[in-house]
């Protein structure tokens, strides 16, 4: 990955079907603000066109087991390119062919994201030798924003950290800026999974994640 001014993220257009809808346990819709906490269930999110899952408890919107889905029959993450929390610049397409990405967007003040992180972490440390990698993207906007660099210390974040303070890149990905919000992309580029929404203590659903970024993983 490069060094590169800072400047304004670039995407490309997504064509196709609306990505995810989901609207459970998490933090509502954010903006430049930052998002709002919400407690109530909603819809699942829908489908990537990954293969269907059978719904795990409190694994809140879930698209399913991806199995042995081609990467051609889902869709292609939109690539996208961000300012890290260091100064240098990512795109996703960085790790095209190399990694699997898992993408998760957070904020500082969205408790299930929070309460998730240390579970990303353990995931990461478990899996980077394998050809895993995350990207965890602060959605804070400018009267949060400066709480990033303690809650990233806080948590001992060793992955790349992409602020997206105009919640641009979460748009494109997330409309209803559900958070915390994570997709997995496959080497190919393709979204294998996409979940809304965290609850702590939920071990079904991190062993669903955890299922679902080994699946990615075996795939060559």
């Amino acid at each position: 990955m490069s060094k590169s001014p800072l400047f304004a993220s670039r995407f490309f257009s997504f064509t196709g079907a609306a990505l995810v809808a989901a609207s459970l346990i998490a933090c509502g819709g954010s903006t430049a603000n930052g998002p709002k906490d919400a407690s109530t269930d909603g819809d699942p999110a829908g489908d990537t066109g990954a293969t269907g899952d059978t719904g795990d408890t409190g694994d809140t919107g879930d698209t399913g087991d991806t199995g042995d889905t081609d990467s051609a029959d889902v869709a292609k993450a939109p690539d996208f390119g961000l300012q890290t929390l260091s100064g240098d610049f990512v795109s996703l397409r960085d790790f095209r062919g190399e990694k699997v990405v898992l993408i998760d967007f957070w904020a500082t003040t969205c408790d299930p994201c929070l309460a998730e992180m240390p579970e990303l972490v353990e995931l990461y440390e478990k899996k980077k030798d394998q050809g895993f990698e995350i990207l965890a993207i602060a959605t804070d906007g400018s009267e949060t924003q400066a709480a990033v660099s303690a809650t990233v210390a806080k948590f001992d974040m060793p992955f790349p950290i992409l602020l997206d303070p105009e919640t641009e890149v979460m748009d494109l990905y997330n409309p209803k800026g559900i958070l915390p919000f994570t997709v997995i992309v496959d080497r190919d580029g393709g979204m294998v999974f996409t979940r809304a929404s965290f609850q702590a203590g939920d071990t079904k659903a991190m062993e669903s994640l955890v299922a679902e970024v080994d699946a990615a993983l075996a795939k060559k």
